[in-house]
């Protein structure tokens, strides 16, 4: 009888212990990485709005200039989630499979292929011998190698790449040291209405959020409420155009009415009602993943081969 109530006593405290370790885990604060581009609105407006705390969500925000970052700030541990694109994490995941997860998809902004005005250019053919700016191993990089492979050019000997940062290309641009760049928003549209530069070609740039694959599996409910908190994050930018791009020009340190002028670019910020609001994982977005991917590993952006089912829940 005492073996059994000390059994029964052991059963209680290990299961008391299995029930607060998993609250723990739950209510673990969140740490959010986010870059500098167009894709770092959401988290911009998600912190001055406060909507995570709604969703008894605690995140700390943290941003940066660029992608590679926030990739090495979720391997070593300092970050469980980010707002990137695509070729981050499929480059993450090369080098270290299973360490993340896509957990929602948040729209879209672009990039294009600029000349300067002076420039007779039309098309990107009509570039054929001549200097192309653009940031190696980037989105850019990557629907650049395909556009000039549908126009049968060879990236290697019909036109010359040169390998330049995001913050070196608009000097590039205006000095003409390169017949075009291709460069994202805001610094489009910057550069067409203070330097006149022409538009050529343009792609959508894509946004995601991922999170780190241990974080996800320690707390699959925080992981929901973010999720959800983003989706209110979105429908308060649709609905409250003019307080967002306040709030994300200061942070980027340009015009709002540049802020509000792209907002057109991206689908989600045009609904009315959250209902309209789909940012999960879905069948079209793991297609679009394996496609990029697909094309990434040829042209050896990703090193090394990734399952891409193993890149979403």
């Amino acid at each position: 009888m005492l073996r059994l109530q000390r059994g029964l006593r052991l059963l209680a405290i290990g299961l008391a212990f299995t029930v607060t370790s998993h609250a723990v885990a739950d209510d673990a604060t969140l740490r959010l990485g986010y870059p500098s581009g167009m894709n770092g609105q959401v988290p911009v407006v998600l912190q001055k709005t406060g909507i995570a705390e709604t969703h008894n969500l605690k995140v700390e925000f943290h941003a940066f200039q660029y992608g590679p970052p926030m990739m090495e700030g979720l391997v070593s541990g300092q970050l469980d989630a980010v707002v990137t694109s695509f070729l981050p994490p499929l480059s993450l995941s090369a080098r270290a499979p299973g360490t993340v997860k896509f957990i929602a998809t948040l729209g879209q902004s672009s990039h294009s292929l600029l000349v300067p005005k002076t420039s007779a250019a039309t098309a990107l053919s009509d570039l054929k011998g001549q200097k192309i700016g653009v940031s190696f191993n980037s989105e850019s990089h990557l629907d650049l190698l395909l556009a000039l492979k549908d126009l049968s050019l060879d990236p290697a000997k019909d036109v010359e790449l040169v390998n330049l940062q995001p913050n070196e290309l608009p000097a590039a641009l205006e000095k003409e040291l390169v017949a075009g760049v291709i460069i994202r928003q805001p610094q489009t549209l910057r550069l067409e209405e203070s330097l006149g530069a022409k538009r050529l070609q343009t792609w959508p740039f894509r946004f995601t959020s991922i999170v780190r694959t241990e974080y996800l599996e320690k707390n699959p409910d925080a992981v929901k409420r973010y999720v959800e908190a983003l989706k209110d994050t979105v429908h308060y930018i649709a609905t409250n155009p003019d307080q967002s791009a306040t709030w994300f020009a200061e942070a980027l340190r340009i015009d709002p009415q540049v802020v509000k002028k792209l907002a057109t670019e991206n689908p989600l910020y045009g609904v009315t009602s959250r209902d309209e609001i789909n940012i999960e994982i879905g069948d079209e977005f793991k297609k679009e993943l394996a496609e990029r991917l697909k094309a990434a590993l040829e042209y050896n952006i990703v090193k090394s081969d990734v399952e891409a089912a193993s890149l979403t829940q």
